[in-house]
């Protein structure tokens, strides 16, 4: 009796026991499965599913960007070309189409060429630039910061319009870069894109240094630290980190747009490729073969940058594309000609039937880094399938975990999207920026902005406006 006694004692501990080990791993369990997002349906008899990074947010096959130069702007060319690209009131070159395309701008002028660059004959002089010549005092500056802030603006093209004739001499100096990255930084503004063009007076240009062995490239001396024109130093603060160093190419679509540049200086920067035109073996008297660029970076032949067969190749490449232009170039009245209008009509048709998403440089770029280096792993647990995001494996700038502005875009292609979880480092993803379909389950694209910033009134904006001054130590 008493054996049985001590029997049922030491069977009742154990069972106790087991008891309290299923209760302590069903708690340990419960803490350490990731957290489930409100609009999440808890199935525990789902399976775990399979997920893939798609190329590109849903439903688009491609990615198309149009870069366009700031030679010979003007505000009014400007105004008249953004308000058609991206709002949606009626323009005299028609309803605007309400895409998303950037512009660059320049920072000084310190070019002796002559041009009339609009109508009533206006000269190279009165080209928009944020600073009068190449002094300190403000031009278009408090205009061009409205349309950065407003994301009309993000590529800063070269560090002004410094080309002279005959490429003889240059007007810049270092201290000038100085003094237009300080001014950006202290109004809140960090680009990320910087475009390298003009003839060699622009010696502030760099990434093409040695390219092919091309000795026209030997101008560039922006990433030379024992250079007088050294700036990519300065670039670096600002927040630059994709380049286009001038060099022309043929290649329409890419699989990715970016690729990494070392620098004189000891740094890299990503590069990237723009479509300029076509290139043609041509054979001269003089010279038995000779290679001729056909440069497409005008309005008047934007309908060739665009055409169809071109689109199509993109899409069926699933690629992504930048086009240069110079959309402001032509001192006409109308700015674009009518083969351009219909070509970038047909291009917003394009994404309104999720074809071709037409996005600003800065973006695409952002977008082509993160969707070509990010690093993610799935976990499974009651029914829900966990995609956490871990970081991108970025081999220029360094590795770093996306925050969620960075991951705009970024698409999971899943069976059951309501089944299926974002995370980054364990963090859900907010719902609002969430966006399934039948099968993805992704990061929404930015919210669609149509709003009109351009500026009438130019003598309220041109101003001087107050600057407060900051330290020049971290130069």
């Amino acid at each position: 009796m008493v054996r049985a006694a001590q029997t049922f004692l030491v069977l009742a501990v154990v069972v106790g026991a087991l008891a309290t080990l299923a209760v302590t791993d069903s708690l340990s369990t419960a803490q350490s499965a990731p957290r489930v997002q409100a609009d999440v349906r808890i199935n525990p008899g789902y399976p775990r599913q399979s997920v893939s990074l798609r190329k590109f947010p849903f439903p688009f096959q491609a990615m198309l960007a149009i870069e366009s130069d700031a030679d010979h702007v003007t505000l009014r060319k400007f105004n008249l070309i953004h308000e058609f690209l991206n709002t949606t009131i009626d323009t005299p070159m028609g309803r605007g189409l309400g895409l998303d395309i950037g512009d660059s701008f320049f920072l000084y002028n310190g070019s002796n060429m002559r041009y009339t660059i609009d109508i009533s004959h206006t000269p190279l002089s009165r080209e928009m630039t944020f600073f009068k010549g190449v002094s300190r005092r403000l031009y278009d500056g408090p205009i061009l910061l409205r349309y950065m802030k407003a994301g009309w603006i993000d590529t800063i093209h070269s560090m002004g319009d410094f080309s002279r004739v005959g490429a003889r001499g240059t007007l810049f100096a270092r201290a000038q870069a100085v003094y237009a990255m300080r001014y950006l930084t202290a109004h809140g503004v960090h680009l990320t894109v910087y475009t390298d063009h003009g003839n060699q007076s622009n010696t502030a240009n760099f990434g093409a240094y040695g390219y092919q062995d091309n000795a026209f490239f030997d101008y560039q001396q922006g990433d030379n630290p024992y250079s007088p024109y050294y700036v990519t130093d300065l670039l670096r603060k600002e927040g630059v980190r994709f380049v286009w160093a001038d060099i022309y190419n043929n290649q329409y679509s890419y699989s990715s747009m970016i690729y990494p540049i070392r620098l004189r200086d000891g740094h890299s920067i990503w590069g990237f490729w723009r479509f300029t035109g076509t290139l043609n073996l041509i054979k001269r008297p003089d010279h038995p073969w000779v290679y001729d660029w056909h440069d497409f970076w005008n309005p008047y032949d934007l309908y060739r940058e665009l055409a169809p067969g071109l689109l199509q190749q993109l899409i069926r490449t699933h690629g992504y594309t930048i086009v240069a232009q110079h959309l402001e170039g032509n001192p006409n009245r109308f700015v674009l000609p009518t083969s351009a209008v219909e070509s970038l009509v047909r291009l917003a048709h394009m994404q309104d039937r999720g074809l071709i998403l037409v996005a600003r440089t800065s973006r695409l770029l952002l977008y082509n880094l993160v969707e070509r280096y990010l690093r993610y792993k799935t976990s499974y647990a009651r029914g829900v399938t966990y995609i956490n995001i871990e970081d991108v494996a970025d081999p220029v700038d360094g590795t770093f975990v996306p925050d969620w502005n960075q991951l705009h875009g970024v698409t999971f292609v899943v069976h059951d999207p309501n089944q299926a979880v974002i995370t980054v480092r364990g963090k859900p993803a907010p719902v609002h920026l969430l966006k399934r379909t039948a099968h993805t389950i992704g990061i929404a694209w930015y919210p669609p902005n149509t709003a009109n910033y351009a500026v009438a009134g130019i003598s309220v904006w041109r101003r001087e406006v107050a600057f407060a001054a900051v330290p020049f130590s971290w130069y």
